[in-house]
């Protein structure tokens, strides 16, 4: 470095040696974020049955919470990796973990539906905003052989979040029969403001200065376009009870804003400068990967309709429903790691073996759920039964879900360029989270629509999710033996 170059270069030199010096602290911040996104998921799902009985939350407004809470992380996923590679990215970080705290704050004082669905739609987003700087951090503290130890760190993060979430949520709900729920808010609020806390003086400044084009670097057309046609189309997804005019209008104008959103992003690549590389779903192994991904998303559904099968089927406590949850963590725990070293070797392989665990797994559940003790069994011979008969299949699906989602995301990205690694992983997340939006939304659907068929019968409702959910990893799993079989030679299988 000479003393002519300009002073911005020298403070932004001066900021990355010190980044590298504290990058595992950096890596511990972004453990507490991911840990922070998993948790508030698994811990929400296992309120749900309280604040239906505390809010008077129905059935739609229980998608607009769940579902909708994966759909606004989705949604921002995109654009918030776009914001912090054109701002700074230290800055995009812990502002947005603030707003995630402020929604949160704000949905533990909700005292109307609207209101709590809203706040938790905004920390969803915020928290998908979030996500895609972490990506960010690692690439500009690691180089790429470094880069293993601090994403494997973050599945560690992951696993545990979880595994702890359904268990910590049902403590928390037992706490109060009223306003345990709430309770679980506040714990969000309070790990967003420590971890923004911690991002502030922690993460260095790495970019000293931000693009004086930002706001047109970010596309905030193809940002309103895409957000207003995903929308149209969910919207009439989840509202059921009202079939009104207005919701059959909703989807087609949908599709003609997200065609609108195509023609923008094609005209956009040609300058440069689009929101999504559409040219990579031309690539044959990420094109393939990204749909997998999609269809795997419907599993997380299963979170969703155990807690409410447990809790309002079964007649167990919030408690009782995270700990038979728990093996589920662990089986994916496993999955992770043996998958992650499969992963180059044996490519698609694993992600197969992986579906095919899954189907095996639910299989399981199907079996053990014949036998599972319901509101009359004494509570004394019903746990262990409980454990026994489910815990099996859980340990099973989980190590499934462990075994599919890191390989295949490897493969997936394995003909990618270096140029384009950015916006690949930032449309493969966004695309796994649309189909976790989307599974609730179906699955959660067809369990409503078979207990009001059957009269209440859980049983069936239970049984038909789980159909369900098996169609789409069925389908997934056809997709990667299709192209394991029609794979060309010295390409990762």
């Amino acid at each position: 470095m000479t003393a002519r170059e300009p002073r911005s270069r020298q403070a932004s030199v001066g900021e990355y040696s010190r980044g590298r010096a504290r990058r595992w602290l950096v890596v511990a911040v972004c453990q507490l974020v991911v840990f922070l996104g998993t948790v508030t998921t698994a811990m929400l799902v296992i309120a749900v049955p309280q604040i239906i009985s505390t809010m008077g939350l129905g059935e739609d407004g229980q998608q607009w919470m769940v579902a909708g809470y994966a759909l606004a992380y989705a949604l921002m996923l995109v654009p918030g990796g776009r914001l912090g590679d054109v701002w700074r990215r230290r800055a995009v970080f812990v502002s947005s973990l603030v707003l995630s705290g402020v929604a949160a704050t704000s949905a533990a004082l909700a005292q109307t539906p609207v209101w709590l669905v809203f706040s938790v739609l905004v920390q969803g987003g915020a928290l998908g905003v979030v996500s895609p700087q972490i990506l960010g951090f690692f690439q500009q503290l690691f180089n790429k052989k470094e880069r293993g130890r601090p994403y494997g760190l973050l599945g560690v993060a992951f696993a545990v979040a979880l595994g702890s979430g359904p268990v910590l949520g049902g403590v928390l709900v037992d706490v109060s029969p009223e306003n345990g729920w709430r309770l679980i808010f506040v714990a969000n609020a309070s790990i967003a403001f420590l971890a923004a806390t911690l991002g502030f003086l922690l993460i260095p400044a790495l970019t000293t200065s931000p693009d004086r084009c930002w706001w047109r670097r970010t596309d905030p057309v193809g940002v309103v376009l895409f957000v207003v046609g995903m929308v149209a189309l969910w919207i009439p997804m989840v509202e059921e009870t009202e079939r009104t005019p207005v919701l059959w209008v909703l989807a087609p104008v949908g599709v003609v804003v997200l065609a609108g959103f195509v023609f923008w992003e094609r005209r956009q690549a040609k300058r440069g400068s689009p929101l999504v590389d559409l040219g990579l779903l031309r690539v044959r192994s990420y094109g393939l990967g990204a749909l997998i991904a999609v269809l795997f998303g419907a599993y997380d559904a299963l979170y969703y309709v155990l807690a409410l099968y447990l809790q309002d089927g079964v007649g167990h406590s919030p408690l009782t429903t995270g700990l038979v949850m728990a093996p589920i963590a662990g089986g994916t725990a496993a999955g992770a790691v043996v998958g992650g070293r499969l992963a180059w070797r044996a490519g698609r392989r694993v992600v197969a073996l992986g579906l095919l665990t899954s189907l095996v797994g639910l299989a399981a559940v199907t079996v053990g759920d014949l036998f599972l003790p319901t509101f009359d069994s004494p509570h004394s011979a019903a746990l262990p039964l409980l454990f026994a008969g489910l815990g099996a299949g859980f340990v099973l699906s989980g190590l499934g879900s462990g075994l599919t989602n890191i390989p295949n995301q490897t493969v997936t990205m394995s003909q990618v360029s270096n140029t384009r690694a950015g916006s690949a992983a930032g449309m493969l997340q966004t695309g796994h989270r649309l189909g976790i939006s989307a599974g609730i939304v179906g699955v959660s659907t067809a369990l409503f629509a078979t207990l009001d068929r059957t009269g209440g019968d859980w049983l069936a409702a239970f049984r038909t999710t789980l159909l369900i959910i098996a169609a789409f990893i069925l389908v997934a799993l056809l997709i990667a033996l299709t192209d394991i079989v029609t794979r060309k030679e010295g390409q990762v299988r």
